[in-house]
């Protein structure tokens, strides 16, 4: 063999290593969501700790450039929803079922309007009325609020926080999204307990929770929006509200449905979905519905495109159906301040 064809099985081989890396970088920006899942469903710990404050900024990166559209676009067509599979332990949210039913002795729960499970035993602190002003924020003392949830939080919240301090409202907001994550699916990510956990870290006075995307799951063996299935759900959400609220009984929980999407079955689950936010309502004293399926539709179907004051046609909504992209992001973050600012004085 000569000198000059020498070389060439190491080139040949470090041009390999470079492939294989570049293959391999591109299947983590394509899968980023995926890996953060996955460290969602490791038990607590500095490894769980490492995993997630690694993915999810790079989740966050991907999602700014679309790179999760392939496995948006693949989950779709397959009717998977955005979740993995877990084990069969029972976790913290399964067992508020028991935690939420009064002992014998207490007098019965004012009935309900809707399905849901009874309030708590214990009595609650006296609250102000839906609409009448909790407190006045100011500059010095703003009004705390976490917006967190699903995929579908990230930028609700990024636009929120804009729209605050481009009108230099006296308000700070922390954006928390736990992508893939949902009430349906408590052995992959457990609310109830990430609930308390974020309210002890943030301490907000409100807690903008968004949420449903990912839920298109049986419950308790009960076929996704049945009225049981219902019921369990609503459940669900009373237990989550009632862990944000535990540590300060003037919080307020503001539940922001899913949007109308733009295929089945993700229309029916939806709709399902804001039926049962709505009914656990009256079980919470402190729980708010903030409905943007109705107010981001055309006449309660899906459109892609929504007009702002200015009167511009602005593309709304993701290639997926579910989303709202970016621009179309500051429509759900109007509704919720608008639903804030009926509560709080924000200058």
């Amino acid at each position: 063999m000569s000198e000059e064809n020498g070389p060439e099985p190491v080139t040949t081989a470090r041009q390999t290593g470079r492939v294989i890396r570049i293959a391999l970088v591109t299947a983590l920006l394509l899968n980023t969501a995926g890996v953060v899942r996955a460290g969602l469903g490791m038990p607590s710990g500095p490894t769980r700790d490492l995993l997630l404050g690694f993915a999810r900024p790079l989740d966050s990166f991907a999602g700014l450039l679309d790179l999760n559209r392939p496995r948006s676009s693949l989950d779709a067509m397959l009717g998977h929803p955005d979740s993995a599979t877990g084990d069969d332990r029972q976790t913290h949210l399964e067992q508020d079922a028991d935690r939420l039913q009064p002992p014998a002795q207490a007098p019965p729960p004012a009935p309900a309007s809707a399905p849901g499970s009874p309030a708590a035993a214990d009595p609650q602190p006296r609250l102000a009325p839906v609409g009448a002003e909790v407190r006045h924020a100011t500059a010095a003392d703003p009004l705390r609020i976490l917006v967190t949830g699903d995929s579908l939080s990230d930028f609700d919240g990024q636009q929120l926080s804009r729209v605050v301090a481009a009108e230099h409202l006296p308000a700070k907001v922390r954006v928390q999204a736990r992508n893939g994550t949902g009430l349906t699916q408590p052995s992959v990510f457990d609310w109830s307990d990430e609930a308390a956990q974020d309210a002890a870290d943030f301490d907000p006075d409100v807690v903008i929770m968004v949420l449903g995307a990912n839920d298109g799951w049986p419950l308790e063996g009960h076929d996704v929006g049945s009225n049981a299935w219902n019921q369990e759900y609503a459940r669900r959400v009373e237990a989550v509200s009632r862990d944000f609220i535990a540590g300060d009984p003037q919080r307020r929980v503001y539940w922001v449905g899913p949007p109308v999407p733009r295929s089945a079955p993700w229309i029916h689950i939806f709709a399902r979905i804001n039926d049962a936010v709505r009914a656990a309502v009256p079980n919470v004293p402190g729980l708010r519905y903030v409905d943007v399926a109705g107010p981001t539709s055309d006449h309660g179907s899906y459109t892609d495109y929504l007009t702002d004051p200015a009167g511009h046609r602005i593309l709304a909504r993701q290639h997926d159906g579910i989303h709202f992209s970016f621009a179309g992001s500051v429509f759900p973050a109007r509704i919720i301040l608008t639903a804030l600012q009926g509560e709080y004085s924000l200058g």
